[in-house]
């Protein structure tokens, strides 16, 4: 179906030449206006009981867009669209304020005039993360809740407490739900496990064809309202689909999509908002049904965007974490070799000349794979002499440093001695002197393991 002939019908033309004129996106003011039309409808119209009981009219919407692509002007130009009258427009609150919006009122005090019921309510939020966060809270019920409003079913549940109990029987409350979203931020919805992704209608709220002449703007659509009280009537095409896809699922089919039982009620609910945007009240048709199917092929390829925006958000945020990993981990090996070349240093210098082996002993733990690289770059720049022998390599110090060593990262301070991890603690029992000849409270061991690693000669 091309763009041309979707647009064709008289009701959608409509709609179309408003958009064109309010400078929105056709296809959001389509959603909103979608959703009104419904909200407008009484609880009592349902569709046929094709898959177990009649199923609700209620919609879900996301208008997708940067921050920038005018959700709330679609809204706006939405409400100017039709003639319907005034609806009840709610922000969208937790799941347990979205039943208390539905619930009877409790009884008036005294001097005070009855409250009425509401029946039908269009409820709203600008920005997904409002209900991001509503979500997030603990114990939150919002998106279960959601689920529920979506086909109709009963709302609330049994508290201990009567004055607190808040019931909603199923199909006695209309509702329509729109959310504005940006794809970055649409995890809630998009990535939700438990369905809610395939029961929203996603609506972009981007217009690539958008004409250079801003139109003149167009009167209201007059939309009848004369429907109540009424099961719709849907083509037999339709309900077999629906019900094969059904027994796929009952059969437990490798190959069936769990999901399209949801998105094909949702083109239904869809079909259905543009009957009564045709001001039909009779049967859903064919046409109809084309038309639906036209909407949700566009709904799938936002919802596709948003996955690919999500997918790549969780790349680019791997890539990120792994380069810190890297960065991290090269920086602890550094410190790990220049700890290791400080204590081969200051074991030489104890000791006169050691072998390989035990000086990688004498290491920590966490040192010990370093000492090769330690020993070579020490060997290299001439701090370090080594000497084979049949069983190995022995080192000693090296009579003249003349290359720039590395300065201690883990020094600490210790009665005026530097303390370095890796070295162990020089015994300071009176009268007793380490091997090498130095004692422990010489600062000129420092000075010269320190003027060892900075290249200088101490011969």
């Amino acid at each position: 179906m091309t763009p041309e002939e979707f647009w064709s019908r008289p009701s959608l033309a409509h709609v179309l030449a408003h958009a064109r004129a309010s400078m929105v996106s056709p296809w959001s003011l389509l959603g909103s206006v979608l959703a009104r039309v419904i909200v407008s409808t009484g609880p009592d119209v349902v569709l046929p009981a094709i898959i177990g009981g009649p199923a609700s009219l209620n919609l879900v919407v996301a208008l997708v867009g940067s921050s920038a692509a005018g959700k709330d002007t679609t809204e706006s130009a939405a409400r100017t669209c039709t003639d319907l009258p005034d609806i009840a427009e709610l922000p969208l609150g937790t799941g347990e304020g979205v039943g208390r919006t539905f619930a009877e009122p409790p009884a008036p005090r005294k001097d005070q005039p009855p409250v009425e019921r509401i029946d039908r309510a269009l409820l709203t939020a600008t920005e997904v993360d409002t209900v991001a966060a509503i979500a997030a809270r603990q114990g939150s019920t919002l998106l279960p809740t959601l689920r529920q409003l979506y086909s109709g079913s009963t709302l609330g549940a049994a508290n201990s407490s009567p004055d607190r109990r808040v019931i909603v029987p199923a199909h006695t409350y209309r509702a329509a739900v729109i959310v504005g979203v940006q794809p970055e931020r649409a995890g809630i919805l998009a990535a939700d496990t438990a369905g809610t992704r395939q029961r929203v209608l996603w609506m972009p709220t981007a217009d690539h064809d958008t004409p250079d002449e801003t139109p003149e703007p167009v009167a209201p659509l007059r939309v009848e309202r004369s429907l109540r009280g009424r099961v719709l009537v849907v083509p037999d095409e339709v309900a077999d689909r629906i019900r094969a896809h059904r027994r796929a699922v009952l059969r437990e089919d490798s190959d069936v999509d769990l999901g399209d039982g949801h998105r094909m009620l949702t083109r239904l609910k869809v079909a259905a908002g543009l009957m009564l945007l045709d001001s039909r009240h009779t049967d859903i048709e064919m046409d109809d049904w084309a038309l639906a199917g036209a909407i949700m092929r566009v709904s799938d390829r936002t919802r596709a965007r948003v996955d690919n925006t999500l997918s790549e958000a969780i790349r680019r945020s791997n890539r990120a974490k792994a380069h810190a990993v890297a960065e991290r981990d090269e920086v602890v090996a550094d410190r790990k070799l220049a700890r290791s070349k400080e204590a081969v240093i200051r074991w030489l210098d104890r000791r006169g000349e050691l072998p390989a082996n035990e000086i990688r002993s004498k290491l920590k733990a966490d040192l010990r794979d370093y000492f090769g690289a330690a020993v070579a770059e020490l060997v290299e720049s001439g701090q370090v002499i080594e000497t084979r022998v049949d069983r190995g390599s022995r080192f000693r110090l090296g009579e003249v440093q003349g290359v720039p060593g590395v300065h201690p990262p883990y020094s600490q301070l210790r009665d005026g001695v530097p303390k370095v991890q890796g070295v162990p603690e020089p015994d300071e029992s009176p009268g007793k002197t380490p091997p090498g000849g130095v004692t422990p409270t010489t600062p000129g061991m420092t000075d010269r393991v320190q003027a060892i690693l900075n290249g200088k000669s101490t011969r």
